[in-house]
């Protein structure tokens, strides 16, 4: 998958290269050092940083802990599942509107 240049943040996007990425994120290093911290990771979707970090192997880190935990998956059902909560919505109003 080719690298998608985001929208510059924190910086610019002049002052960072593209390291990895995937679906939900970006991995960036930036270039000149000079700044401080030298990784970060956005989300692709509006290209807000989400995480930084001053070596390699803590911003790793981070991108693991963000693949296990904060990626959407789809065979898991959410807390407000909005399909449950109207099923659930409609088998009690009937009996509401009966009782008055």
């Amino acid at each position: 998958m080719p690298f998608r240049k985001p929208v510059p943040t924190l910086g610019g996007l002049s002052f960072w290269k593209n390291v990895k990425q995937d679906t939900y994120f970006i991995m960036q290093k930036h270039k000149t050092g000079v700044w401080p911290y030298k990784y970060r990771i956005l989300l692709r979707e509006n290209t807000k940083e989400i995480a930084n970090a001053k070596d390699l192997e803590t911003i790793n880190f981070d991108w693991e802990y963000l693949q296990n935990h904060a990626v959407p998956r789809l065979n898991e059902k959410g807390f407000l599942d909005i399909e449950d909560l109207l099923k659930d919505l409609l088998k009690v109003v009937p009996s509401i509107i009966l009782k008055k």
